[in-house]
């Protein structure tokens, strides 16, 4: 007779997960969180790549001393590169100085600035000594940032010294909070050290700065731990709701780890223009990432978005991290040689699948790859998916990473879905990348992290989304994105999927309506073609009677001459097209199902 104890009753449990692993490689449940079909397409000696522990700066310098030491990896406008040791003595400098001024281990340290290369040096730099990095958009009001400074106990405030960053952040030391320090850095710093030494007030220039706290050589060895958070970006919500997002060591290691060993193609030796603003956790993933892959990452501080096409032009990048918006304007542009760009990849916001043929047939014509789909969210570290870069398919937001699992439930239960059969549920993911929980908000952490039957936490996305056969998975549309039309669902974005299928528009965004009589109703903002009629809206509605489900008509059609876009990450933003009232005749025009704004706007 067995003997059974504790040491051998663990014992048999290792086994039988052994032996479940071995199964798992051989048969196939026809559940992804089992059988991972996308594994095929990774490079089967990174299958079970160990993530690394510790914190995030020493896996920077680790990764990057993998390559020669005269290899670029950071350039500011391409007017002065950095090295991995030259970020380094950035990243010594700045970590001296934070612990002159006081800053400790646990301690939050707030930003607010463009994207230069002070805002890396100071995050490595604060990773090293055990702080935390909290990063506030530029683009937020005066309230907003006042609740985040608050939420995270800020004394110090770091932001560039632009006439619209410190209007706002004036406002707010009008407000109750504890700042005691707001330290202006030039955007030019880099490249020209400022020696103007003021202080106003709270406001302290970074020349005084430096003066007061670049003193003496006190760099030393601070204890950290995988599991310490890191790095704090925002989410959610239009006024004091937002959540804070805590990202930890391990959350960005495991980012990093599964950019550069997935086969999305971010390879060594190639190089990236990066206009993405910090304050996104994308942000990350397309600087600090790309660096840890080898790819000398360009930094662009500001543009706008008629003039993309001209950047991408004239810094002749491998990879670019864009969206929706911009990818059009590089299609339509008036380059004709894209022949260097090998990854346009896209996130950030969904691109429709007609889009993306039409970008793609564009980008090809001028010599480039096919467009990179991604899909992730600042919970799970920014990306949890791509689309390989040999294998890229049109309509689909890729692959997971590698070290990454993806798989659909029944919305906000953990009844997994089968793959490969065309059913629809949640995306929900678990893995590494996924983060620690919303800052001091345990009833929000909750309803997105779920502990499941298999023992794991699965992040709860809200998204819709099916995944086929082999382990791509096509995005269907948000929760949020849904309405209730007389007893039925539809997504909104599946409505702009058959709208563009035909062609007629330049763009459009359906968002719902309350009404009366069906309880929310669909209406959709259009942006005419040029030299465009009229007549296509009535082409449009006559395809969707023909062509579609009852539900799918929409209630109106709205003309501008643009749609929102939101300024910090260039999405698509239709929660402001949900707050207008077209209903009111003293903005609009209504005439049947065709409504105009009364005031024009100018286009880009």
């Amino acid at each position: 007779m067995l003997n059974i104890n504790e040491d051998n009753l663990t014992e048999l449990k290792d086994e039988k997960l052994e032996l479940k692993k071995d199964e798992s490689k051989k048969m196939k449940t026809g559940y992804a969180s089992v059988d991972k079909p996308w594994m095929k397409w990774h490079d089967e000696k990174y299958h079970d790549i160990e993530i690394p522990s510790g914190n995030f700066y020493d896996y920077f310098m680790k990764m990057t001393g993998e390559y020669p030491s005269d290899t670029i990896l950071l350039d500011y406008m391409g007017k002065i590169g950095y090295t991995r040791d030259q970020i380094d003595l950035e990243i010594t400098k700045q970590a001296n100085m934070f612990l002159n001024l006081g800053v400790k281990h646990g301690d939050i340290v707030s930003f607010m600035m463009l994207n230069v290369p002070e805002v890396i040096f100071m995050f490595l730099a604060l990773n090293k000594i055990g702080a935390i990095t909290n990063l506030i958009k530029f683009d937020e009001s005066p309230e907003r940032i006042n609740y985040m400074l608050n939420l995270t106990n800020t004394k110090y405030f770091f932001i560039n010294d632009v006439p619209f960053i410190k209007e706002n952040v004036k406002k707010v030391l009008n407000l109750t909070n504890k700042l005691e320090k707001v330290i202006e850095i030039p955007v030019i710093e880099s490249l020209q050290p400022s020696l103007k030494k003021y202080q106003d007030g709270k406001f302290i220039s970074y020349a005084l700065y430096k003066e007061d706290n670049l003193t003496g050589d006190i760099d030393k060895e601070v204890i950290t731990h995988s599991d310490d958070t890191t790095l704090i970006v925002y989410t959610g919500g239009s006024t004091g709701d937002a959540k804070g997002v805590e990202l930890t060591n391990s959350n960005l290691i495991a980012m990093a780890h599964g950019l550069k060993y997935s086969n999305y193609g971010f390879d060594y030796g190639k190089n990236s223009m990066n206009i993405l603003p910090p304050a996104i956790a994308y942000y990350l993933n397309a600087t600090c990432g790309l660096m840890i892959c080898g790819v000398k990452v360009i930094q662009i501080p500001s543009f706008e978005i008629a003039d993309y096409p001209n950047l991408v032009d004239m810094y002749k990048p491998n990879i670019i991290f864009s969206g929706p918006i911009l990818l059009k304007m590089l299609a339509a542009s008036q380059v004709k040689d894209f022949s260097y760009l090998t990854n346009p990849a896209s996130g950030g916001d969904k691109l429709l699948a007609e889009e993306e043929m039409m970008i793609n047939e564009a980008l090809h014509q001028k010599g480039a790859g096919s467009v990179q789909q991604g899909y992730g969210s600042s919970e799970e570290t920014a990306v949890a998916t791509c689309n390989p870069l040999e294998r890229s398919i049109v309509g689909s937001i890729g692959i997971p990473m590698v070290n990454v699992t993806i798989s659909m439930f029944e919305y906000q239960s953990d009844k997994e879905i089968p793959y490969g059969v065309d059913k629809e549920g949640e995306i929900c993911i678990t893995g590494p990348t996924v983060m620690k929980g919303y800052l001091n908000n345990p009833k929000a952490t909750e309803f997105v992290l779920k502990h499941h039957s298999d023992g794991k936490i699965w992040a709860h996305t809200d998204d819709i989304g099916v995944m086929d056969s082999d382990g791509y998975i096509y995005h269907r549309g948000r929760f949020k994105r849904m309405l209730t039309r007389s007893g039925t669902k539809l997504w909104l974005t599946a409505l702009e999927e058959e709208i563009q299928k035909l062609g007629l528009l330049e763009a459009c965004c359906a968002v719902k309506l309350d009404d009366e009589v069906e309880r929310e109703v669909p209406v959709v903002h259009v942006v005419l073609k040029d030299n465009a009629s009229e007549e296509v809206i009535y082409q449009i509605d006559e395809y969707l009677r023909n062509n579609c489900p009852p539900n799918y008509l929409p209630k109106y059609y709205i003309i501008k001459e643009e749609l929102p876009y939101t300024q910090v990450n260039k999405k698509l933003d239709f929660k402001t097209l949900e707050k207008e009232n077209i209903l009111d005749e003293n903005e609009f025009i209504i005439n049947g199902k065709i409504i105009k704004p009364r005031r024009k706007v100018k286009k880009i």
